[in-house]
Order: C-alpha cells, then sequence, then structure tokens
C-alpha cells in the first residue's frame, strides 16, 4: 500500500512539473546572445500570469509568431506593467503583428516596436518619466488620433514612426516637449495639410511621402538641422524652393517625385536644386527611381505622363497619325465608287431580294 502511495505521489509530482515546464516560456534557441525571441503565445492578465525561463543578462525581448500559427486567440492583447515584470524589466521590445490593442509604456524601456498591430490605447502616466528614445507604431490603423497625446510624454524620443496609420490629423502640441527627436516617419496617413511649424526644429529627417497634401508653408528657418525630406506620393502642384531652403539651410536630399507637378516647373525646381548641391531622389534607393506605370522619368524623377506639354515630335505624330486615317478614309471611298462604276449590281438580282424580303 506503501508502495503504491509512493508511485502515485511520484507521478502527481512529475505530471504538474511537466505541466509547469510546458507553461514556461523559453528563448528560441541560439537567440539569447542577441535578443531573446520568444513564440507569441495567449496572454491576458487577467486569466493568466505567464512565466517565463531567461537568461539573466537578457535585456531585449522579441515576439515572432510560430510557423503553425492558425489561432487568433494566440495573441498577445496587451504589454502592460505584469508582462513587463515577468519578462524581467527589459530595456527593448519588439512585437510586430500580435494583435496586440493595449500597450502601457514601462518607464525603463528605451526601444519600442508595436508595428503591425491593432492599438487603440496608448497607456502613460503623467506622474513618472520615460527613457523612450525608439518608437514604432507603423501600420496601427485603429489607432485615433487623440491617442497620440500621451506620445508628448516621452519626451527622450529620437525616432518615432507613426506612418500608415489612417490619420487624418495630428493634435496640436503633441510635439511641444520632444526636443530631442531627429527622426520623424508620419507618412502614408490621410492628410490633405499640415502645419509644419508644429513639428520639432530638432528634426534632422522628415518623411512625408505618400499622403493626400496638395500645398505647404514653409516657416523661415524652422528646421536648421534638417537634411532629408521626403515628399514623394503626394498631390503637389508646385514647390517654392526658395522658401523650402530658407525653412531647411541645410537640406541634402529633397525627394518630391510623384507629385503632379508640370514638367516645365519641375525643370525651373530641379536646377535650383542641382544650383543648391541638393539631391532629389535617394541614389542609393533603386526603388526610388522607378516609376508607376502612368509615369514618365524626368532626369532621374518619376512624374506622371499628364505632367508632360506634347512637344514638336508629339504634335508631328498626331497629325501623320490623322493623315493616315484620313488617307484610308478616301481610298475605300474612292475605291468603292469605282468597283461601283466598274461592276454595277445587277437590277433583277436586287429586285428578286426585295421581293423575297417584303414575301416574308
Amino acid at each position: 500500500m506503501k508502495s503504491f502511495a509512493r508511485l502515485a505521489l511520484f507521478l502527481v509530482t512529475c505530471g504538474a512539473a511537466a505541466r509547469a515546464d510546458y507553461s514556461t516560456h523559453r528563448c528560441v534557441g541560439g537567440s539569447e546572445a542577441f535578443v531573446c525571441t520568444i513564440v507569441i503565445f495567449g496572454y491576458n492578465s487577467e486569466k493568466n500570469i505567464p512565466q517565463f525561463h531567461l537568461p539573466k543578462d537578457v535585456k531585449a525581448i522579441r515576439f515572432v509568431r510560430s510557423f503553425y500559427f492558425t489561432r487568433s486567440d494566440e495573441c498577445i492583447s496587451a504589454y502592460d506593467g505584469l508582462l513587463h515584470k515577468q519578462l524581467n524589466s527589459p530595456v527593448a521590445i519588439e512585437a510586430r503583428d500580435v494583435y496586440m490593442h493595449t500597450i502601457e509604456m514601462p518607464s525603463n524601456v528605451e526601444y519600442a516596436d508595436f508595428t503591425d498591430n491593432l492599438i487603440q490605447t496608448i497607456g502613460a502616466p503623467s506622474n513618472q518619466s520615460y527613457a523612450l528614445r525608439y518608437l514604432n507604431l507603423n501600420d496601427n490603423n485603429k489607432i485615433d488620433a487623440s491617442l497620440l497625446v500621451n506620445i508628448s510624454r516621452f519626451v527622450n524620443l529620437e525616432t518615432l514612426y507613426i506612418a500608415d496609420c489612417n490619420l487624418e490629423q495630428i493634435p496640436s502640441g503633441i510635439f511641444d516637449k520632444l526636443t530631442r527627436l531627429t527622426r520623424l516617419f508620419i507618412g502614408g496617413n490621410d492628410f490633405t495639410q499640415l502645419d509644419l511649424s508644429m513639428l520639432p526644429s530638432s528634426l534632422s529627417v522628415l518623411n512625408l511621402d505618400n499622403s493626400y497634401i496638395r500645398s505647404f508653408s514653409f516657416p523661415s528657418n524652422h528646421f536648421p538641422a534638417l537634411e532629408h525630406l521626403n515628399f514623394e506620393f503626394n498631390k503637389l502642384r508646385d514647390v517654392d524652393i526658395d522658401a523650402l531652403l530658407a525653412m531647411a539651410p541645410k537640406l541634402k536630399l529633397f525627394a518630391l517625385g510623384h507629385n503632379e507637378i508640370k514638367r516645365g516647373r519641375v525643370a525651373e525646381i530641379l536646377g535650383e536644386l542641382d544650383r543648391r548641391n541638393v539631391a532629389y531622389y535617394n541614389t542609393e534607393l533603386p526603388s526610388d527611381s522607378e516609376c508607376q506605370p502612368d509615369e514618365r522619368k524626368f532626369r532621374g524623377l518619376c512624374i506622371p505622363e499628364s505632367s508632360f506639354p506634347l512637344e514638336v515630335g508629339d504634335w508631328i505624330e498626331i497629325v501623320l497619325l490623322v493623315a493616315l486615317a484620313v488617307s484610308v478614309l478616301l481610298g475605300v471611298v474612292i475605291g468603292g465608287m469605282k468597283l461601283w462604276a466598274k461592276y454595277p449590281p445587277s437590277w433583277e438580282f436586287v429586285n428578286y431580294f426585295t421581293r423575297r424580303v417584303e414575301s416574308s
């Protein structure tokens, strides 16, 4: 009887240990030396407390989806204080495409990448400071502009991505305290206008591509450190280059391709940029000079076909095509008349078919 009890106790202990080991999340083998990569799991702070087996010196965590991911409930719905504590409070977090909808930003995190999620809440209590220097919220199309206000509390930010989020506007004052921000990517949104004076003057890189902006006003000397500016794929009809360069006197790259600027005006703009030694497309990025099917390349820049006026060669081609069409038409008419005169129709034949039609 005692032997049976010992065996039962042993089996229960082994089962509990196996379950505990199964529910403990570990780094993917070989990833510990750089960043601890963990396969995502179902996490809800109200339902479970995740357990992790992590090396003591790991300070960066990356969540990835498994190769056999099929269940929508296997997702990390929130990155909160509990999860952060269980992960030994890392300073870098990457959680891309894990169906996350809530962020509670820890004070010690310096790098956070939450690209391609469903973020609807960004928690950042005002009674604490934040070490965050890099934040990527690209492709979170559930974000409401009002939620971005809390970003203003990340005063140590140096790089910020909020592109492709379907934003129609940016709340005023959001950048007032971000005096260390040097790289800002806010393209791919639904802006029709944007006041550049609301952006921090500390920027060295500003990306505003793939929006619906038709014109800009350039506040003088507002960006003394700006070197790279991207206005590609907008609805621009013109750009005041003198005002632009007065706003950003150290500009090295001004990408303005894929806009609806007439070729003649494009030539003037590019001439002035050449004179000021400012590049207008990124030579290190081949895709930057790849044209769309309805575009044509002009001095390395892609602009719509509609921007090109008809040239002498185009007019000659049109005249020749019209002349050819008229010649063909005249030839058909004259040839038909000659055939009619040479081979007049038999009226008996015509009357025969006429009677057949009437009788039917």
